[in-house]
């Protein structure tokens, strides 16, 4: 009996080798023997080079895009804000009104020897204009050491007065100016001008809050009506004394003249226009007007007033003879006469 060795174990490893491939081969084209090499590419030693050579300039960027501001932010803090030289020196102010430069500066919160570059303009123009007083304000830089503050302030145009809440014209304290818009604000100084201006009498209102706008339509349509009215016949001495608001409706104007005109509230342009005219058509009469009422857009009711003769004693055919100390001529309603019927033909188309 051979001994078997390990050559015929081979052979026969082999011989089964070769069938399986022959049967592989003989197997329907399904089946695919695929040989791929896993063995990783070599890179070439240039194409290394060329990598890190990129990926150091990509390090090297973003270490200046971060470095870079962070450079300049401390650049501009040496020479802004660590620079003796933009310290505030001078604050500059301009207004029209009567608010000082010192209270300026104390509800702004600049003082000198503040850092200019650190001053909030915003926040200084905001503070400013949360006065009553002010209706507008600008601030600015004036480099190295000057802080420019332009305010506006609100014209006023009459006082109010409201005898149910206890509100008098010419009162400091609780006395209330208002603009032509209707805000309402405090006196600062009663001078001569704030004197003069008219009064607003109004009796039915809520209490009435400084910086605030007045809620009364007619009141607001009255303040418009005193600075229209002046622009048109403040040249001719006609001005605003009082203006009393009746209703929402209509309001009742009193001229330093004692001429008493009744205005439409939402149409007192056209009121004035008539008030106008019917100036104009007895201003050669010798006759004066005591009251006109514009409301009505047709067949407008006008009253006049003329002088009458005093007499002298109780005999009332004696007129009396006037002397240095003699009483002024009362001045009374006189009725319809041929010139007012004239007028009011006139005025009768509207």
């Amino acid at each position: 009996m051979r001994k078997k060795t390990g050559r015929t174990t081979n052979r026969k490893k082999q011989l089964g080798i070769s069938l399986f491939r022959k049967r592989t081969e003989d197997d329907s084209a399904d089946w695919f023997v695929i040989e791929a090499d896993l063995a990783p590419p070599k890179v070439p030693a240039r194409t290394k080079s060329r990598r890190k050579t990129l990926l150091v300039g990509a390090m090297a960027m973003a270490s200046l895009a971060v470095s870079l501001p962070l450079a300049a932010k401390w650049t501009y803090e040496q020479i802004f804000f660590k620079n003796d030289e933009f310290t505030l020196r001078s604050l500059i102010v301009k207004t029209d009104g009567l608010l000082s430069e010192a209270r300026l500066a104390e509800i702004a919160n600049v003082s000198a020897g503040m850092n200019l570059m650190k001053l909030d303009l915003n926040a200084i123009r905001t503070q400013i204009e949360t006065l009553p007083q002010v209706e507008k304000a600008s601030v600015s830089r004036e480099m190295p050491d000057r802080l420019n503050l332009i305010v506006r302030e609100r014209m006023p145009v009459a006082w109010l007065c409201s005898p149910p809440l206890g509100i008098r014209p010419w009162d400091m304290e609780r006395g209330f100016l208002m603009d032509e818009e209707g805000y309402l604000f405090r006196c600062l100084d009663l001078n001569d001008g704030m004197r003069s201006l008219p009064v607003v009498e109004l009796f039915k209102m809520a209490e009435p809050v400084e910086g605030s706008k007045i809620e009364s339509q007619a009141a607001r349509a009255g303040l418009k009506l005193i600075v229209e009215s002046d622009r048109r016949f403040l040249d001719q001495g006609m001005t605003v004394r009082e203006l009393k608001v009746r209703d929402e409706w209509a309001i009742e104007c009193v001229y330093e003249n004692q001429l008493s005109v009744t205005y439409g509230v939402f149409d007192f342009s056209r009121g004035l226009d008539d008030l106008a005219l019917i100036m104009e058509q007895t201003a050669g009469s010798g006759q004066s007007l005591a009251t006109v009422n514009v409301v009505a857009e047709k067949n407008i009711p006008v009253t006049f007033l003329e002088p009458e003769t005093p007499l002298m004693g109780n005999n009332p055919g004696v007129p009396e003879v006037k002397g240095p100390d003699s009483p002024a001529d009362l001045r009374v309603h006189k009725g319809p006469d041929e010139h007012e019927k004239h007028l009011r033909s006139i005025l009768k188309g509207g």
